[in-house]
């Protein structure tokens, strides 16, 4: 038996050993891949490279046989092989980066980065307000309108306000900006009234000219702040499920390979980061690691900046630009642990640099620090610096300040010489929470000024609390230490959160010895249609404040009143204004008059079905019209938007093969969302040949000129389609033709009268 065996053996193998083609079993890491070729010469095994799956790529020992390459296995690194003759099979152990490398990312959806450029929209808010005050006569009127207007990446903003006294009449220009976005790289170019963008110990000043800067929420999935990055080597089918502070937040089916999860961003602060890897036999592996986020160190690099040049607008002015003015700032993260920034800004009489650093210092928190020298006419130079530490995680932050400038820091002008800053201050905070125990914060800082008013050492203790889902109690008390005097001062808040929107608020606080009480009664105005209001009654020193307000949105706008009785020594001023706000908005050749727009806008349409409701993220905000066209008129700049429509309004003989849309905005422009819709005309009817009897089971073509359908006739002749409008159809089959009607009905189902099929000559 055993001379049977090895001469079966010599058979099997002599065949190799002339290149000739085996069928082998191939099991790769434990998992079967099937029947595969292979070859055995020259005392080796060798594979076909279509079976290894990418395993070929760290060798050049390979022979070509019959129109495809064949590997050596034992010349492939880190791979281990095992050939059982008697079973023609062929056990293959890889590692994970013979299978490559692959990017995971886990950032939100990436398939659009940016909106997408739109066609011409423009809207024109506008705000009417009647306004009597007791102490004065005649009653005060405002008219406050915004121009908008889009196109492509184009936009052009003016807002304007006209105040009617009765002594006197003004109408003002409050800001005129025209920019330009270029999203691929998001960056954006403006000309008009612009607010510079500055860093800490920066000088903002607000100018007519150009400017350029990086807008990164131009895209709202990128992540411009360092992200957490995992690597997981994978050998055998698997599933991957990412876990964040415990909670699942994706899961991935891999297959081997080595694979680099990245791009995982959240709030700042130190967060536990997990990936479970299970195979298909249920071996588990674990990958977990402490990740601290946070949102102001820049990702290695990438920068960010923002530069403008013009003419300065004076303070309080709307009409008077005066001087060259000019302001830069730019930061740049070079590494991801290290953003270096710098600015400088300056106008005929003052001057301003400074340089900017944020260190990461891995999961112990971020440093970040900031220099300035500042030089004003008639002034010596000044100086100034501020060091910042903060650490945050899921139930203890610590909070660090220094700040320390020279008194020629600032401009010292006549109309503030009563207003110094301090030369230098501190702060030390600490605080600690958890869900069921609630949030205790100690504090205490000290500041030296060029007076005693100036000079104090604080110290602070608060607490707060959810004892209930729907209250929230809060306190702090607080002394203050002068060189010759204390003061006490702290205060406790109840909150209590009703059903729909209603909340009540009481407060209490004490501050030099006097307490005084307050209280709010409101309900938030939803975010379509509907009513809010506010009712409170605040006491003060010399006497006790009421106030209510009550708004309403329709969908051509929005009513609000508000009161205000202010009684201090025995006199009381009322106050009272009533304020109409709307605005008219174009887009897609569509006009509407709706509330106003306070940002972007967008045009739902819904073939031609009324009355339906659409939603924004899950609340009602408009209904279509006899068109079925919705104006939404609130949506936020550059942001992802949840739209869809109630489905329990829409007609049931209507099919709509989607119910939500995704939308990304973009900045002060219009989005066209279309929900397409079709009319299922369901027709049922039955067909007869000539001689009155049932056409059976038959393949029948029906249509016209516009639209054409097959159908199957059943045993008794009749028919049932949902794709079938009102109209004259013929319709035929191989050897018979006729025509039929259907016409107009409300039923959900139409029932025909019987058609006759006339047999083809």
């Amino acid at each position: 038996m055993q001379v049977l065996n090895t001469l079966f053996f010599i058979a099997l193998i002599s065949p190799a050993l002339a290149a000739d083609p085996l069928i082998v079993a191939l099991t790769l890491n434990g998992v079967a891949q099937g029947d595969v070729p292979a070859l055995y010469d020259n005392n080796e095994y060798w594979i076909a490279g279509s079976a290894l799956q990418g395993l070929e790529d760290d060798t050049q020992h390979a022979i070509w046989f019959e129109g495809e390459n064949y590997y050596a296995i034992n010349s492939l690194k880190g791979l281990h092989s095992r050939f059982d003759p008697a079973q023609l099979s062929l056990e293959l152990t890889a590692d994970a980066r013979h299978f490559g490398e692959n990017e995971i990312t886990l950032s939100h959806d990436p398939s659009q980065l940016y909106a997408a450029p739109t066609a011409l929209s423009w809207y024109l808010n506008y705000q009417l307000s009647l306004r009597k005050q007791s102490q004065t006569q005649g009653v005060d009127f405002q008219f406050n309108p915004t121009l908008n207007i889009n196109h492509g990446y184009l936009n052009f903003r003016s807002e304007q306000s006209y105040n009617h006294q009765p002594d006197q009449s003004e109408w003002r220009r409050i800001n005129t900006l025209l920019t330009y976005d270029v999203p691929q790289s998001m960056l954006r170019f403006s000309v008009g009234d612009i607010m510079p963008t500055t860093g800490p110990l920066g000088h903002s000043q607000a100018m007519a000219g150009i400017g350029v800067a990086r807008v990164f929420a131009m895209q709202p999935n990128f992540n411009a702040s360092p992200s957490a990055q995992l690597q997981a080597p994978v050998t055998q089918p698997s599933t991957a499920d990412i876990y964040l502070n415990g909670q699942q937040i994706s899961s991935q089916n891999l297959q081997p390979g080595v694979y680099n999860f990245n791009d995982l961003s959240y709030y700042t602060g130190l967060q536990d980061v997990e990936i479970v890897i299970r195979d298909s036999s249920g071996h588990t592996q674990r990958y977990r690691t402490p990740y601290y986020f946070d949102d102001s160190l820049l990702k290695a690099g990438l920068s960010e900046f923002n530069y403008n040049v013009g003419v300065a607008r004076q303070n309080g002015s709307f009409n008077d630009y005066q001087g060259l003015t000019y302001s830069g700032y730019q930061r740049f993260g070079l590494t991801d642990w290290l953003t270096l920034g710098a600015q400088a800004s300056g106008q005929s009489d003052q001057r301003r640099v400074g340089v900017l650093a944020n260190i990461g210092l891995g999961t112990y928190g971020t440093l970040g620090s900031a220099a300035s020298w500042a030089k004003h006419d008639g002034q010596s130079s000044g100086s100034a610096q501020v060091l910042q530490y903060r650490f945050v995680d899921q139930a203890l932050s610590i909070t660090a300040n220094a700040r320390r400038q020279s008194r020629d820091f600032l401009a010292n002008k006549e109309i503030f010489a009563d207003l110094t800053a301090p030369d230098w201050s501190a702060d030390f905070g600490v605080s600690w929470g958890a869900p069921a125990l609630g949030n205790l914060s100690l504090n205490i800082g000290r500041q030296m000024g060029a007076n005693e008013q100036q000079t104090f050492t604080r110290y602070q203790v608060g607490y707060s609390i959810s004892p209930i889902r729907s209250v929230a109690i809060s306190t702090q008390l607080q002394l203050q230490q002068f060189a010759q005097q204390r003061q006490f001062s702290g205060f406790i808040n109840l909150s209590w959160y009703f059903d729909q929107g209603r909340s009540l608020y009481l407060s209490s606080r004490m501050q030099d010895g006097q307490y005084f009480t307050s209280g709010n009664l409101s309900q938030s105005t939803p975010q379509g249609q509907g009513w809010g209001y506010n009712i409170g009654v605040q006491q003060q020193e010399q006497g006790t404040d009421y106030s209510a307000w009550l708004q309403n949105k329709q969908s051509l706008g929005q009513i609000e009143l508000s009161f205000l009785q202010n009684n201090q020594l025995n006199q009381s001023i009322n106050n009272g204004q009533i304020t109409w706000s709307s605005a008219l908005a174009y887009s897609g050749g569509h006009y509407a008059i709706t509330r106003p727009i306070n940002q972007s806008f967008a045009v739902a349409q819904l073939a031609d079905i009324p009355d339906v409701s659409v939603l924004q993220n899950g609340n009602a905000i408009a209904t279509t019209n006899s068109e079925g066209i919705a104006f939404l008129p609130d949506l936020a700049n550059n942001s992802w938007q949840q739209i869809s429509v109630d489905q329990s309004q829409i007609p049931l003989h209507y099919s709509l093969p989607q119910l939500r849309k995704d939308v990304l905005t973009g900045n002060y422009n219009a989005q066209k969302i279309v929900f397409a819709a079709r009319e299922i005309a369901a027709v049922t009817g039955q067909l007869q040949q000539q001689d009155g009897q049932a056409l059976a089971n038959r393949r029948v073509t029906i249509g016209n000129a516009n639209h054409q359908i097959k159908v199957q006739t059943a045993l008794d002749g009749y028919f049932y389609t949902e794709d079938l409008p009102a109209g004259k159809y013929t319709f035929h089959t191989d050897n018979c033709t006729g025509t039929l009607e259907v016409p107009k009905s409300q039923a959900i189902v139409n029932e025909i009268s019987p058609s006759i099929c006339k047999e083809l000559p």
